[in-house]
């Protein structure tokens, strides 16, 4: 117990690290996505870019959607909408558009609007977001092989598999795909929901789980030396 409350601090302490990060590299200015990747490139490293805010150029696959499972906002189930969107250059950047609500049939995807879709589709646009490297949940085992089918449906946004749809339909001949995601920027007229949630569990939660772990630790510490006191004292009695 004492153990899972030290752990609990420490992720305390990994959370507010965090949290003040977003907070710095979030109060800049969008950073052009190739001042980003030049970063990268330079320091000859994979330089950390996460939470970085970016903006970029490029064509929404429309035929090409991938829609991630199990999204719950505000008590209502449905799906997260993640787009491939082309570069200039010919690589292929995730741009997750938001949260769309499910329909009352379960196995059946949300349909977009001929508005959304004639917005997008064909043409070169501007999309400004902030960059996110996606969690792998290990214990999420199902897949979806039916690669170059769309849309597709996700349990998660897996870049290895995500690749392997992509490279089925041809996108990937001559450009490559980014390892992260750009969550894209709230939009007021938007009908999609992008209330982005970086950090799950406020750092004050770990700090109140700790607190209850120790508790509990010093609970079952006290029990334990009462309980010893008690078996010495009835050992003595009986040898008196």
């Amino acid at each position: 117990m004492f153990g899972l409350g030290i752990w609990q601090l420490e992720r305390k302490a990994e959370k507010d690290i965090r949290l003040a990060q977003i907070n710095e590299r979030q109060s800049n200015r969008p950073y052009k996505l190739f001042e980003l990747l030049l970063e990268q490139t330079v320091s000859n490293k994979d330089a950390d870019i996460q939470d970085f805010p970016v903006s970029f150029s490029g064509t929404a696959q429309m035929d090409s959607l991938f829609f991630i499972d199990n999204k719950i906002v505000s008590g209502k189930t449905g799906y997260q909408l993640v787009v491939p969107v082309m570069t200039i250059a010919g690589d292929i950047v995730l741009t997750n558009f938001g949260w769309l609500r499910g329909n009352v049939r379960r196995g059946q995807l949300p349909s977009l609007t001929s508005q959304v879709t004639a917005l997008f589709s064909n043409q070169s646009r501007q999309f400004t977001g902030v960059v996110s490297y996606p969690s792998m949940n290990t214990m999420v085992s199902e897949t979806n092989i039916a690669f170059g089918e769309f849309p597709a449906l996700l349990q998660q946004i897996d870049i290895r598999q995500i690749k392997q749809h992509l490279s089925a339909t041809g996108f990937l001949t001559s450009g490559k795909l980014f390892p992260f995601v750009v969550n894209l920027s709230p939009q007021p007229d938007s009908e999609f929901v992008r209330n982005w949630q970086p950090v799950v569990m406020s750092p004050d939660k770990h700090l109140g789980y700790a607190v209850q772990w120790f508790g509990l630790g010093i609970a079952a510490l006290t029990i334990y030396l009462l309980s010893l006191m008690k078996l010495f004292n009835t050992k003595n009695n009986k040898e008196n």
